[in-house]
């Protein structure tokens, strides 16, 4: 036949198909399909291959394969709803309109060839036996160095304004920060 040629479709699967009318996939099974499909919009789709399993398992006591129910969802197109982090993101504060949002001053252009002009801050923590402890870190673009630092066992405004402390001497200098919830309090914009 002239279209298994163009298309590279073997003969046989061909009328295989033909035949038995259901998809090329082997093993078909619309029961399977119906399933997996209601599950998968009772769930609204926010389960991915994993928790659908776990979740037909649990409610209709059915043990599917995981490849299977891959299988199925990439059959019916059925795609899993994409979680966002929580949290204020700088994407989220646009919405929210935010008008004590620091300026974002640097515009990617993180080259400096001069000391101190321009710095990247930042807030790590550190896991301890009893508590965590954090560390707002400033360093500067031109040698990569660390010019201030501050630690505490909380993660507030404090925490980042003592880090600042040693700036004192650099007053035209910009600052990149990565415009966490800390930074949107209007003590670090002032």
């Amino acid at each position: 036949m002239r279209i298994c040629k163009v298309l590279n479709v073997n003969r046989r699967s061909y009328y295989k198909w033909c035949k038995i009318r259901k998809p090329i996939a082997n093993n078909f099974k619309q029961e399977i399909a119906n399933m997996i499909s209601e599950e998968h919009n009772n769930v609204k789709g926010i389960y991915g291959t994993i928790g659908l399993k776990k979740n037909i398992e649990n409610k209709l006591k059915i043990v599917l394969n995981l490849k299977l129910i891959r299988r199925y969802k990439h059959i019916l197109n059925l795609e899993t709803v994409k979680r966002t982090k929580k949290g204020l993101s700088v994407s989220r504060a646009k919405e929210k309109n935010l008008t004590n949002k620091a300026s974002y001053l640097v515009e990617c252009n993180f080259k400096t060839n001069k000391f101190g002009t321009k710095f990247s801050a930042d807030v790590s923590y550190i896991k301890c036996f009893d508590e965590t402890l954090y560390l707002s870190a400033i360093k500067d673009y031109f040698n990569n160095e660390i010019v201030s630092y501050s630690t505490s066992n909380n993660n507030n405004v404090d925490l980042i304004i003592e880090s600042y402390k040693d700036l004192k001497n650099y007053k035209n200098a910009l600052v990149n920060i990565d415009q966490g919830a800390v930074y949107f309090s209007y003590e670090y914009v002032a």
